[in-house]
């Protein structure tokens, strides 16, 4: 249960946040995309329409965090298509940009920058907190899609940054570089994760590192005989430890977090018979069944609703 309430904790408190960025912090879009400011910039977009921007690079780093919107991030000429849990880190010196098949669509994210000098100032304190630009920098591997809890975790972290730069009180640098240090630290952790996961399943919570496991494969097979080989326990351990965790089933969570990136497809226009199957469910009659249990509305009517009213279906969930 602990875990449960932990997570509780920071879904009602990221909400909070989220409502606060939305009416104290929107930035409108600059289409010149320079930073003005020595050591950093952060901000928050949502525009009611994407704003196309033609390839293009930096002098200093860029972290790119996608909220909402049906976007995908080209980089050196190869497109990956981003999710609301994405994270991409973008070197100075890279051939980048944000595209949509839908320039109609509203697009939410948050940019953060920070120059190389101040980075390095940062990075130098520690060689951990530079992995996930060093995978960027050394490999190219620019682009991280982290569990729901991870990206719970990451963006309060944002907020808290946004939240503090808004302010003129005392110690505000001070403050601003140890939380800058605290959401490179955290990227870097998850990143290292999920690039070493027999070393994290060995080394860590069995149960924790199952959980972040299934919110990242929800596409796949996912039964608990599979789980079960994966993790090095029998599935009759996992069922029970996972109860006892989480206090739900290992089914009934696998149903709930593929419902929620449903939803959270559709919300992008995404076609329903499409996203049951990419989603990882395989009958459409068990998927129709499950959604309208857990939102009252049937799928269609879910999208229908949501792209008139984005807060409605949330209004009917709670009723």
């Amino acid at each position: 249960m602990g875990f449960i309430l932990c997570e509780l904790v920071i879904t009602l408190q990221m909400l909070c946040y989220h409502r606060n960025v939305k009416k104290n912090y929107r930035s409108e879009f600059n289409r010149l995309q320079k930073m003005t400011k020595e050591n950093y910039e952060i901000y928050y977009y949502n525009d009611s329409h994407f704003q196309s921007v033609s390839p293009h690079v930096h002098d200093y780093y860029e972290f790119y965090f996608p909220v909402a919107g049906k976007i995908e991030m080209e980089i050196d000429g190869k497109h990956t298509p981003l999710s609301s849990r994405s994270v991409v880190v973008v070197p100075p010196g890279t051939i980048h940009r944000a595209v949509t098949e839908n320039d109609e669509r509203s697009y939410c994210r948050y940019v953060f920058w920070i120059s190389p000098s101040y980075y390095h100032r940062l990075s130098g304190q520690t060689e951990e907190l530079s992995y996930i630009v060093r995978r960027a920098e050394s490999d190219r591997k620019y682009i991280y899609h982290f569990s729901e809890h991870e990206y719970a975790l990451v963006q309060s972290k944002i907020l808290r940054l946004i939240e503090e730069e808004s302010t003129s009180r005392y110690g505000k640098g001070v403050f601003a570089s140890i939380m800058i240090s605290d959401l490179i630290m955290t990227l870097s952790r998850f990143a290292y994760e999920q690039d070493h996961p027999r070393r994290m399943e060995r080394e860590g919570d069995t149960i924790q590192a199952m959980i972040g496991y299934i919110d990242r494969h929800l596409d796949e097979d996912l039964s608990l005989e599979n789980l079960g080989e994966r993790f090095y326990i029998s599935k009759y351990y996992a069922a029970h430890e996972f109860k006892e965790r989480t206090g739900m089933s290992v089914h009934q969570y696998i149903i709930k977090k593929r419902l929620e990136r449903c939803a959270d497809e559709m919300k992008t226009g995404k076609a329903v018979s499409r996203v049951y199957a990419d989603c990882g469910f395989t009958d459409y009659s068990a998927f129709y069944r499950a959604f309208k249990k857990e939102y009252n509305l049937s799928p269609k009517d879910y999208q229908k609703v949501y792209l008139r009213d984005p807060m409605y279906p949330d209004k009917q969930r709670d009723n």
